[in-house]
């Protein structure tokens, strides 16, 4: 009986040894996939575009509260920790949306010319109506 005891003890200490080597490991935190070094290089490519007055990229503020990761406008979650992403706002319906009336662009609230086509927009007047410029 105790040849079966020592034996059984044995199979479970062996057992205790090997399972932790034979599961994969998960780390706790991913690693950073950026140096340093590039983070700083970023940082003084902004520096430099906005001395220069250069518009900087949008959507740069879209970053995942949970993990940081960058994300799209329109995405719910993120796609690299699966937290629900906070709502930017509502996006603009197309009718509700400025569009370039000859080639059909879409447009920002200050332009004064489309941006694709060159076309001279209507310029908001006073009364709350559009109002085109004559050239």
């Amino acid at each position: 009986m105790s040849l079966v005891v020592f034996f059984v003890l044995a199979a479970l200490a062996a057992i205790a040894v090997a399972y932790p080597l034979l599961t994969p490991r998960v780390p706790a935190e991913p690693e950073a996939r950026i140096s340093d070094a590039q983070v700083e290089g970023a940082v003084q490519r902004l520096r430099r575009a906005r001395k220069r007055g250069e518009p900087v990229s949008p959507g740069a503020d879209r970053v995942c509260p949970a993990c940081s990761a960058p994300y799209q406008p329109g995405d719910r979650f993120c796609v690299r920790c699966g937290q629900t992403l906070p709502e930017q706002g509502a996006a603009p319906t197309p009718a509700q949306a400025a569009v370039c009336p000859s080639c059909g662009a879409a447009l920002r609230e200050d332009d004064l010319f489309c941006a694709r086509c060159g076309h001279r927009l209507p310029t908001p007047t006073g009364g709350g109506g559009l109002e085109e410029v004559q050239p």
